[in-house]
């Protein structure tokens, strides 16, 4: 009966294939891939026949074996074929790598005719020699599948179903017979059903498919993903032979130990997957050996822009992230220079930077991004690298932790740095490397500005509703001032009139009401046209005190050295009142404030402490120098602290504030000295 099945089976699968080849000469496509796929129908059909008859005959396996070999060459070459972007065939044979394979796989068909003759040689070589045709046309069918297009993958979906459901059920067969050392009959007599069940969807993707080359691309995923998968092919076989040997020698415990091996073994297997250092090492491989770019380009711009556009977390770390995606560091900080100084605005496993990342700023930040240069540390410290400027290399001896440095600069962007550590997703750092830190970079610094140009369109939005609320004031202003007009030019005539001074004070009550409501509203802290001059610093600082010493606790003067700024003289006056009632405000009656004022060689300092209520990081950051945003209610306008920084900034400056919750706060004005 079994017989019988097989019979008819393997005639049904050599009558499909004759049918496939009449349909296929009716295409009028001279391409490789049709040539090909008629070649192999006609040796299908040659196969069909050759095991019709094995069975109806009953000869040996000889012959049968032959044409089951030359049967995966021809699918082998289709595949091929089909993954190449080649015109003609001269490509099958244009590396070492194809002519071992095809070397092979022509012994295979010889050791096939001749396996009677030869008595020494070894049956279950014959029969690995096939188990490995099935895995290279398993290979090379996952292959074509992931390299092609997403778009075009319905085309090819029949092929990959119909050519994998052949082999799969081959590799099954010669695995079965590589374990028992014999073929198993009832796999061998349904094998041409398989194939006939097969045939209409291979029928199926030649006629969906009207080129197999303008749509395949080489992808790093596939080769990846497919070495992958090569590899966990090779070792469960690998597995599956040793746990048989167990089996084979381990007598009454071979069941159970071959159990246990088989258990453990995938253990390792799993585990070796799981590991991202395994899967760095494999891609790096790839890259070395497989590529002539190291990156995939289109990729890495697509992850690039879906990381801007997620914005996980503050403009700057979403920066700092898209800058360390590609390359996998551990360690990264970003700074954003704001004059001579670079401030850090972000970073990544950081918690303290008054070591390597600050002395890498002040030392080689400027020089960075002055040149627009990626300063490779290692080879910095080495002598070896070729910078365009003269730098030490004993001073980078202590640092460990960072690698590179990568500027941001851009014609239209803002000027900054990135400190990273060493890549993890490359053994050595080389040309595209750095050609693709600087295209991040300069798109970062780009992105950055934008975000600078949003916060400042934003404060010119809140300037213009101030602007829109000053002009309600001053009508206001022009109202009192009308009624105080008014009163004047009457009082010469009215004056001694008791009701009309009675009225005279009525209204100018009313103006002082009205006046104090202006006042409260609106704090004009710079005219245009202001006049500049040399301004006695201590000077200013005394008559500041003076004018707040009827609040308390009443600011004192420490460690007072004189000292003469440039700068318009009623402003800076409003700037050091604003920060001393601030800390006034600030403190309690019995805590203190304090005002001095000091010198270096690079800035004149002036130093607002108290012991108030203090601020919290988070409120520096975010609140404290943002216009109109105020803690005290209708009793400010929130742009003390935003004019004294933007004055400070103005002189070349910068006012830094340190401030513990509970403890107090330290404003430091820190002033350039300039020598002209």
């Amino acid at each position: 009966m079994s017989e019988t099945i097989g019979f008819l089976g393997y005639a049904f699968s050599a009558t499909s294939y004759a049918f496939l080849f009449l349909l296929l000469l009716t295409t009028r496509q001279p391409t490789p891939q049709r040539t090909a796929l008629i070649v192999t129908s006609v040796i299908g059909v040659v196969w069909g026949v050759i095991l019709t008859l094995q069975i109806y005959q009953g000869s040996a396996m000889g012959m049968a074996l032959a044409a089951d070999s030359l049967r995966n060459i021809c699918w082998i070459v289709l595949l091929n074929v089909a993954l190449s972007n080649e015109s003609n065939f001269r490509h099958l044979l244009n590396s070492p790598q194809k002519m071992a394979v095809a070397l092979i796989l022509a012994a295979t068909v010889i050791l096939d005719f001749t396996m009677l003759r030869l008595k020494w040689f070894d049956s279950s070589t014959l029969l690995l020699l096939h188990l490995g045709q099935c895995v290279l046309a398993l290979w090379m069918l996952e292959h074509l599948y992931r390299r092609t297009d997403i778009e075009a993958r319905w085309t090819i979906k029949p092929i990959c179903l119909g050519l994998g459901m052949i082999y799969v059920f081959d590799f099954v067969l010669y695995s079965n017979a590589m374990l028992t050392k014999s073929l198993s009959l009832d796999f061998w007599y349904l094998r041409g059903w398989v194939n006939a069940l097969a045939l209409p969807l291979i029928l199926l993707t030649a006629r969906r498919v009207q080129d197999w080359s303008t749509r395949i691309f080489v992808s790093r995923e596939v080769i990846f993903h497919s070495t992958l998968l090569l590899a966990a092919g090779g070792y469960l076989l690998v597995m599956a032979l040793a746990g048989y040997y167990i089996r084979y020698v381990g007598g009454a415990w071979g069941n159970m130990a071959q159990l246990v091996f088989f258990v453990l073994g995938g253990l390792v297997l799993a585990s070796l997957f799981l590991s991202d250092k395994l899967r760095r090492n494999v891609k790096v491989f790839i890259a070395k050996h497989f590529f002539a770019n190291k990156y995939e380009y289109r990729e890495e711009w697509m992850k690039f822009a879906a990381v801007l556009e997620e914005g996980d977390g503050t403009p700057y770390e979403v920066a700092l992230k898209a800058m360390v995606k590609p390359f996998s560091c551990k360690h990264a900080v970003l700074a954003i220079q704001e004059g001579k100084q670079f401030k850090i605005v972000a970073s990544r496993n950081e918690e303290d930077f008054d070591g390597e990342a600050k002395f890498l700023l002040e030392q080689l930040g400027a020089q960075a991004t002055n040149h627009d240069w990626v300063i490779d540390i290692k080879e910095t410290r080495a002598g070896e690298g070729k910078l365009p400027f003269e730098f030490p290399p004993d001073a980078l001896g202590h640092i460990k932790r960072y690698a590179y440095i990568v500027p941001l600069t851009s014609k239209v962007g803002v000027n900054g740095v990135c400190l990273l550590s060493s890549p993890s997703s490359t053994e050595s750092v080389d040309w595209e490397d750095r050609d693709l830190m600087k295209v991040i970079s300069r798109q970062l610094s780009v992105h950055l500005k934008l975000h600078h140009t949003n916060i400042q369109l934003a404060e010119n939005q809140q300037f213009d509703t101030f602007n829109r609320m000053s002009a309600f004031l001053v009508h206001d202003l022009k109202n009192v001032l009308a009624q105080l007009e008014l009163l004047s030019k009457n009082a010469i005539k009215h004056k001694h009139n008791p009701e009309f001074v009675e009225d005279a004070f009525e209204t100018v009550d009313a103006a002082a009401t009205r006046l104090n409501k202006v006042l409260s509203q609106l704090r004009q802290k710079r005219a245009e046209g202001e006049v500049t001059q040399y301004v006695d610093v201590l000077a200013v600082v005394q008559n500041v005190l003076t004018s707040c010493s009827n609040r308390t606790p009443a600011a004192t003067l420490k460690n007072s050295v004189p000292f003469s700024i440039h700068t318009s003289r009623e402003r800076f006056e409003n700037v050091l009142t604003h920060l001393i009632q601030n800390a006034q405000e600030a403190t309690s009656n019995e805590g203190k404030v304090t005002v001095s004022t000091a010198t270096d060689d690079d800035c004149y300092t002036i130093s607002i402490t108290d012991t108030g209520s203090g601020m919290t990081d988070d409120f520096i950051k975010k609140r404290l120098f943002k216009p109109f945003d105020t803690t005290k209610g209708n009793a400010g306008m929130g742009i003390g602290a935003y004019d004294a920084r933007k004055f400070v900034e103005q002189l070349g400056g910068n006012l830094d504030v340190t401030s513990v919750l509970g403890e107090g706060s330290r404003f430091e004005l820190k002033l350039p000295i300039h020598n002209d």
